[in-house]
């Protein structure tokens, strides 16, 4: 996570381990705002990535961007991790492949065009603790929905042309990438969702209203492993 003040990412926290977030996100949370001094009246706009990631995390995130809308009425603005791959890896005018290792030898992933000349994103706010005013970036065009596949089954369905690849799933299946593309092949440098960049985009994207707030579910792609045993029966009490 990142606290954004004055448009720039002033401080991040990671939480590594997966039995963390429930226990530590509200003492993260808190302990990025005091670095930042910056009070919880003071925030006026949470981005939260929707997924495809970490089933625990993801519900736990989203519950608590919930809990804060619902007690502040903040602005709220959601971008699925692929997405945000994508416009870290944008700037060279080429479709951009996300490809997140999802285990199980498969990937999230999924396309996008991106655009010829998409514009920086500026790191200027009006005021301390405010969004920054920025216009809206370049919406990247989806070629690809998001899915979880096989990587050979994602790498082939790319038409053969330069293609930029970003992700840990490209880094974790280069050889098979590789040997489809050849020098067609492009790699990203960072190849992790950055939330420094969340914070310099969330100034620009559009936020989501109230009923989207309220209906807005992670992004699994796939079925948790974890299945709900159906109840025998139900008894009845007078």
């Amino acid at each position: 996570m990142a606290v954004c003040v004055d448009g720039g990412a002033s401080e991040v926290i990671r939480l590594d381990t997966p039995s963390s977030h429930l226990l530590e996100l509200g003492k993260a949370v808190s302990a990025a705002l005091s670095a930042a001094s910056v009070g919880v009246d003071q925030i006026d706009r949470v981005a939260i990535v929707s997924g495809p990631g970490s089933f625990t995390g993801l519900r736990v995130g989203m519950a608590y961007v919930k809990g804060l809308y619902a007690a502040r009425g903040l602005e709220v603005v959601a971008v699925t991790s692929l997405e945000l791959l994508a416009r870290q890896a944008a700037g060279e005018g080429l479709p951009v492949s996300p490809m997140i290792d999802a285990r199980k030898n498969e990937v999230y992933a999924a396309l996008y065009e991106a655009p010829a000349h998409p514009s920086r994103i500026r790191s200027a706010a009006p005021n301390r603790g405010q969004a920054a005013a920025l216009p809206p970036e370049p919406a990247l065009v989806e070629k690809i929905a998001p899915c979880v596949v096989p990587p050979e089954t994602h790498i082939a369905s790319i038409p053969g042309r330069p293609t930029l690849f970003v992700g840990s799933g490209a880094v974790r299946y280069r050889g098979q990438i590789e040997k489809l593309f050849g020098m067609q092949a492009r790699f990203a440098a960072e190849n992790d969702p950055d939330t420094r960049f969340l914070c310099r985009l969330a100034g620009s994207l559009e936020p989501l209203g109230p009923e989207d707030v309220v209906t807005l579910e992670p992004l699994y792609v796939r079925p948790s492993d974890v299945k709900l045993k159906p109840l025998k029966g139900v008894r009845a009490y007078d």
